[in-house]
C-alpha cells in the first residue's frame, strides 16, 4: 500500500489526491488499527467539524456499541467519569480519534484525560486510544502511539491548504476528511462481514476508483448542474437528512457555508434553526430510502413557497418523484459515504458559476478554488 499512487480517476484533482493519500497509508498501521477496532466491544468516537462527520459516516452502522462523549446517554459528564462505568460494561473499549491537525480542542482534551486514566487505573488493558491524524508528532499522535495505535493519513498538499489565511478562515480541507471517511468505512465493512485488514486495503482502492467515476458521471448531469445553479443564486440553502444521512448533510453544509456567507446568504441544516423558506431558496434532501416522512414534509414546505427542491436517494421513491433527484444505486451501508463524495464538488461549482456572473469573492476562497481545480 505504501508508495502506491493513482492518477486521473476523477476530473477533480482533490479527489485524485484523496485517493493517493489513502492508498499510501502504511499497511502495518492499517492492520493495527483494524485489529484494535475489531477487538473492541465499544467504540467511543471523538472528532470535530468535518472530521467528526467523516468519522460518524465511516463508522456508522458498525456491529458494535458506538458512543460519543456528547451523547445524552453517555455514562458520565466526561471520559474520566465514564471510564469506570465503561470498564464494567465492556471487556475492550477503544477511544477512536480522527483529527487532521492533531490539535483540535475537544479531541485533545479527551485524549489527555483518557491517557491519564489508562496510566493510573487501567491495569487490565481494557482501554486503547486509536488515532488517525496527518500530524503523528502532535500531542494526540504521540498519545495514540503510546496508548493504542497511530495511523498517519496525509492531508492536502496544495498551496491553499498551507497558507495561513486559508487555514485561519477554515476553507475546506476535503482531502483529509474524505480519505478518513473511506478508511473507516472499509474497516467497518470488513468487521461487519468478517474480513481481514488486507481486504480493507484492496477495497479502498476499488472504492476510490468507483467514487471517482461516480462524481464524473453525476457532476455533469442536468440535475447536478441545476442544483449548483440554484445554490449559486441569492437565497439560503438548507440541507437535510435523517439518521446517518444527517452526517452527510452536516458535512455538505459546512462546505457550502464558506461560499454562501461570502454571497451574503447562509447554509443551514433542516431543523429548528433553519429559517422559513422563501422563493429563491434551495432545499437538498439526502435519504437512502427516499421515504423519510419528516424530509417529505420539508419538501412540501419548500415547494409551497416556490423554492427549488432536490434530493440524493438510493431508490426510486416518494422523494425522487417529488424533487429533482439523483438516484445512487448503492447498498445502504455504502450510500452515505458515496453521497458525501458526490456532493463534495458543489462549492467548486458555486464558485465557478459566480465567477462567470462576475460576482466578486474573497481572495482566500478564490485561492482555494484554483488549488482544488488546477
Amino acid at each position: 500500500m505504501e508508495g502506491s499512487s493513482i492518477v486521473d480517476i476523477c476530473q477533480y484533482p482533490y479527489i485524485n489526491e484523496t485517493a493517493e493519500n489513502v492508498l499510501n497509508i502504511r499497511e502495518d498501521e492499517v492492520r493495527r488499527l483494524f485489529e484494535h477496532l475489531q477487538d473492541a466491544d465499544c467504540l467511543v468516537l471523538t472528532a470535530e467539524g468535518r472530521s467528526k462527520a467523516a468519522l460518524r459516516i465511516g463508522i456508522g452502522q458498525i456491529h458494535k456499541e458506538v458512543k460519543m462523549v456528547e451523547d445524552i446517554d453517555f455514562p458520565g459528564r466526561n471520559i474520566l467519569v465514564a471510564a469506570p462505568v465503561l470498564a464494567e460494561r465492556y471487556n475492550k473499549i477503544s477511544l477512536v480519534i480522527n483529527t487532521s491537525s492533531g490539535k483540535t480542542t475537544t479531541p485533545t482534551s479527551i485524549a489527555h484525560d483518557m491517557a491519564d486514566y489508562i496510566s493510573k487505573h487501567d491495569a487490565h488493558g481494557q482501554f486503547s486510544i486509536d488515532v488517525v491524524t496527518s500530524k503523528p508528532r502532535s500531542s494526540i499522535g504521540r498519545i495514540g502511539r503510546k496508548y493504542g495505535t497511530l495511523l498517519k493519513l496525509s492531508g492536502a498538499k496544495s498551496k491553499a491548504e498551507k497558507t495561513n489565511r486559508v487555514l485561519i478562515r477554515g476553507i475546506m480541507n476535503d482531502v483529509y476528511e474524505l480519505a478518513s471517511m473511506v478508511l473507516f468505512q472499509k474497516i467497518k465493512e470488513a468487521i461487519n462481514d468478517g474480513r481481514d485488514y488486507q481486504w480493507v486495503i484492496t477495497e479502498i482502492n476499488r472504492e476510490m476508483i468507483a467514487v471517482g467515476r461516480l462524481i464524473d458521471e453525476y457532476v455533469n448531469s442536468e440535475v447536478y448542474q441545476t442544483l449548483a445553479r440554484s445554490m449559486s443564486t441569492r437565497g439560503h440553502v438548507t440541507v437535510g437528512g435523517g439518521g446517518p444521512a444527517k452526517n452527510v448533510a452536516e458535512m455538505t453544509v459546512i462546505r457550502l457555508q464558506h461560499v454562501k456567507r461570502a454571497m451574503g446568504d447562509q447554509a443551514y441544516l433542516t431543523g429548528e434553526l433553519a429559517p422559513k423558506p422563501r422563493r429563491g431558496d434551495c432545499l437538498l434532501l439526502i435519504s437512502w430510502s427516499g421515504e423519510n416522512k419528516p424530509l417529505i414534509a420539508w419538501h412540501k414546505l419548500y415547494r409551497a413557497t416556490g423554492a427549488g427542491t432536490f434530493s440524493v436517494v438510493g431508490n426510486k421513491s416518494a422523494l425522487s418523484e417529488a424533487t429533482q433527484s439523483m438516484i445512487l444505486e448503492s447498498p445502504v451501508t455504502q450510500f452515505y459515504m458515496r453521497a458525501a463524495f458526490l456532493l463534495s464538488p458543489l462549492p467548486l461549482l458555486l464558485v465557478a458559476n459566480l465567477q462567470k456572473d462576475g460576482f466578486g469573492l474573497p481572495p482566500e476562497i478564490m485561492y482555494w478554488y484554483h488549488s482544488s481545480t488546477e
